[in-house]
């Protein structure tokens, strides 16, 4: 298994202009920032992630990132060190303006948060009027400015009968991508009431469908959800156009994604609380490799429960987080997970290769150097992935090399859907 970090999700600040009710870092307009890292440090943090792991996949959010005054310098000194950068936000603050600076920064890409096509249920949702009008507006201005975005959704049960109404609006928008969330139970989350493990699995099913039908139109991600690759196992139609996060085994955290705090504690993901050491007193590197918390998730020698004794543990494994959250043990069972196990074992050759993330880029065919040069914009952690794709491509077309205007043309959506199938732009975290 490949240990090398490669998504790396920063909580930039707790500050932020919303009060969101299911905000895991019980983030407002209300708290400090005493206490966060400084430019310097973050500078320094950043070094260190493109030392370590050239090529990874650098999420910049908050509370509300676009509320750090340094954000364009740390996103610029980010993406000249050769780091895939993009941006979580509210997209209330987002302006013309913004977008360019961001873009001139080098951000690949933003997600957008938007909870429901309802303004006064995504506002409530916020807690703060007028939310949902400003987040859509920041599409038009970003669909404008030429910078690719995702959509963010997370799923309860007020609004998970709009998903594919929320699929549509995403795919009309221009928008590369809709990453649909599942509650984790931390921060202000705790106190909401979850969906049950029926309307999970049926939001799961809802999801794969609207897979089969966008394929790869549209890329469709379960957050917090590894449970999605049993049922994408199960239901090959769906798992034609997967971009399902194979390369992890599941749930990524500490395994190749983690997550640093405003503070600089790195934990295994953001909705896992269980600092592995912060930046402030070790190198990043030696907290991924050392830290006891990362080195059990790594290796799950100790899943418990139906995690244990499930045949699916390698291609899900349940989500450590929501394990730690509702159970007190990040090994323990997904409370979440409506199956129960039976005697079967995953056979690797039912993993489809072309669908697996995190291999590194080892081309089987001739690639020309402007190709070879285009591919290292990619996230480290998909260029495997979007290499096979390719190349497969290209072999359709019976060519022999790839050069760089295949590569146009596959960002154009011959392959990939709407782009970022050669720079993985309007990527964001499993």
């Amino acid at each position: 298994m490949d240990a090398r970090i490669q998504i790396i999700s920063w909580n930039l600040t707790r500050k932020c202009n919303l009060a969101c009710e299911h905000c895991y870092l019980d983030a407002s307009p209300f708290r400090h920032r005493r206490g966060e890292l400084s430019t310097e440090e973050c500078l320094a943090v950043v070094d260190q992630v493109s030392a370590a792991s050239p090529g990874a996949l650098l999420i910049l959010s908050g509370g509300e990132p676009l509320l750090r005054p340094d954000l364009i310098p740390i996103a610029r000194h980010a993406s000249d060190g050769g780091l895939v950068v993009v941006l979580g936000t509210n997209g209330t603050l987002l302006t013309k303006r913004t977008c360019k600076r961001l873009k001139d920064a080098g951000v690949r890409g933003v997600g957008v948060s938007i909870d429901s096509l309802e303004a006064q249920r995504h506002d409530g949702f916020r807690k703060t009027p007028g939310s949902w009008r400003q987040a859509i507006r920041a599409l038009e201005v970003l669909q404008a400015a030429g910078l690719p975005f995702t959509i963010q959704t997370t799923m309860t049960s007020e609004n998970s009968g709009e998903l594919s109404a929320i699929a549509d609006f995403a795919f009309q928008k221009g928008a590369r991508g809709l990453n649909v969330y599942f509650l984790v139970p931390t921060g202000r989350g705790r106190y909401l009431s979850s969906i049950s493990p029926h309307q999970y699995q049926a939001i799961l099913e809802a999801l794969a469908a609207l897979q089969a039908r966008y394929q790869d139109t549209l890329m469709l991600n379960a957050k917090c959800a590894p449970q999605y690759q049993r049922l994408l196992l199960e239901n090959p139609t769906a798992a034609a156009g997967s971009r399902g996060y194979w390369g992890a085994g599941g749930c990524p955290a500490g395994v190749q994604y983690c997550a640093i705090t405003p503070a600089g504690d790195v934990t295994p993901c953001p909705y896992l609380p269980i600092p592995g050491g912060n930046v402030r007193e070790k190198r990043l590197a030696d907290i991924w490799r050392d830290s006891s918390v990362f080195q059990r998730l790594r290796h799950r020698d100790g899943l418990a429960g139906r995690c244990g004794e499930c045949g699916y543990w390698e291609a899900c494994g349940g989500c450590r987080a929501r394990a730690f959250a509702e159970l007190d043990n990040p090994l323990a069972e997904d409370p979440l997970c409506p199956y129960e196990p039976e005697a079967c074992t995953l056979q690797a050759s039912s993993k489809p290769e072309e669908r697996v993330y995190g291999l590194p880029f080892r081309p089987t065919m001739r690639w020309s150097p402007e190709a070879r040069q285009r591919m290292e914009r990619a996230p480290s952690v998909l260029r495997g992935f979007v290499a096979s794709r390719v190349e497969a491509f290209a072999r359709s077309r019976g060519c022999t090399e790839v050069t760089a205007e295949l590569l146009q043309e596959v960002r154009r959506g011959s392959v990939g859907g709407r782009g970022g199938a050669d720079d993985g732009q309007g990527a964001s975290p499993a």
